[in-house]
């Protein structure tokens, strides 16, 4: 594995994709080309964008590493926020060619080894890039055989990212796909683009997964205190219990 930088290293843009109405994926690679350490699924990519503008002097921001791990090209999936300065920068301004400062992928929100309990991760909105580098990792390495389930809990179909991806994961290994949407639109079709409507309650998790499971979950506050809350009353093991906040962290209890 390539060893870890310190301090800033530069990487350039080399490719944009829009996922769905509001999340743009950013893929970077090293200036030189040179190879970039392998981050551990969860990890999160600080950096500044490089600009002349003072408004964004300084601004440093961390985005969840939403690819399989490699040391070949990093890939973080942005939403844009409303008054979201560095979001909306990304998307209107960040060009193919364009520079980065960006510091070693780091953060403690990943994977446990050497367990044999099934996986769930569960996602809200744009949660799901932390899960999705985890189930790429889970899916790819062939020594793992445990059961898990990937649920995603999204609005609907323009907001449904990553939907390519995971359809392909499931159908090449042992992953359970699990879709939610809260309000599906008109043209959405159950049972198609998506599995239940409604929300990821307690009910659902004590009859669908098994609650001796490693949990895993990433998303809004409320999505994520709300799940908190129904696995401690089913009774799961709170050393089973692992979840990333964006921004600041909050009382889950």
């Amino acid at each position: 594995m390539n060893s870890k930088w310190i301090g800033f290293k530069e990487l350039v843009l080399v490719d944009r994709v829009k996922e769905c109405d509001d999340i743009v994926s950013f893929y970077f690679k090293s200036v030189d080309d040179s190879k970039l350490p392998i981050h551990e699924p969860g990890q999160y990519l600080p950096f500044k964008i490089k600009t002349d503008d003072a408004k964004y002097k300084d601004e440093l921001r961390t985005y969840s590493l939403s690819m399989a791990p490699n040391e070949s090209i990093y890939r973080i999936s942005v939403k844009k926020i409303q008054n979201g300065l560095i979001s909306t920068y990304l998307h209107e301004n960040l060009n193919i060619g364009d520079k980065i400062d960006a510091m070693a992928p780091c953060g403690l929100f990943t994977l446990k080894e050497n367990k044999s309990n099934p996986i769930v991760l569960i996602s809200g909105g744009i949660g799901i890039t932390p899960l999705l580098s985890m189930v790429y990792k889970l899916s790819i390495n062939k020594k793992i055989n445990r059961e898990i389930y990937f649920i995603q809990a999204v609005q609907n179909s323009t907001q449904h990212a990553f939907r390519y991806d995971l359809d392909k994961l499931s159908e090449i290994s042992n992953i359970k796909n699990i879709v939610f949407y809260s309000n599906p639109l008109k043209g959405d079709i159950n049972g198609k683009d998506y599995d239940f409507t409604g929300y990821i309650t307690e009910d659902w998790i004590s009859k669908n997964v098994p609650l001796n499971s490693e949990f895993y979950f990433c998303g809004p506050p409320i999505f994520m205190k709300s799940l908190n809350k129904s696995l401690i009353n089913l009774g799961v093991d709170k050393k089973n219990i692992n979840y990333e906040f964006f921004g600041e962290p909050t009382d889950m209890e």
